[in-house]
């Protein structure tokens, strides 16, 4: 039973079952995923033991000795997106779903892309000045 992920830096529970919880906390270019195990409220560790996939696309995951996972996002776009995680854990393997909600990166790009006439007008304004610097200098 999915539920949507809140916001940036915060941790959220995004899937669940009779079993297992997932919790996620998002950042800038990583999503932070912890599984707790229902009946003794503790975390599922261990190299290979959780793998993620976003949008059906594999997740390059590192597990910390800590209980946390560790999944790049750095080529994903902001905005929700659903998450499958399998978690092999007691001799079975349980896939939970839920809906992950990735922070939008902002870029100088972006931010001349969104606001392209201001900027061009900025661009002309500053070439205008350069020559009447320019031809100011030459006629003394």
């Amino acid at each position: 039973m999915p539920s949507p992920a809140g916001s940036q830096n915060s941790s959220v529970v995004i899937a669940r079952s009779a079993l297992l919880t997932v919790t996620v906390t998002p950042s800038d270019h990583a999503l932070a995923l912890r599984v707790l195990r229902l009946a003794d409220h503790h975390l599922i560790v261990g190299t290979g033991k959780v793998t993620a996939t976003l949008d059906g696309h594999a997740l390059p995951m590192t597990a910390q000795p800590n209980g946390v996972y560790l999944a790049s996002t750095r080529d994903q776009s902001g905005g929700a997106h659903t998450l499958d995680v399998v978690v092999s854990h007691d001799g079975i393997r349980e896939l939970l779903t839920g809906t992950v909600a990735l922070p939008s990166r902002t870029s100088t790009l972006d931010f001349l892309q969104s606001h392209g006439m201001s900027a061009w007008w900025v661009l002309n304004i500053a070439v205008v000045l350069i020559a009447v610097l320019v031809i100011s200098r030459r006629r003394r």
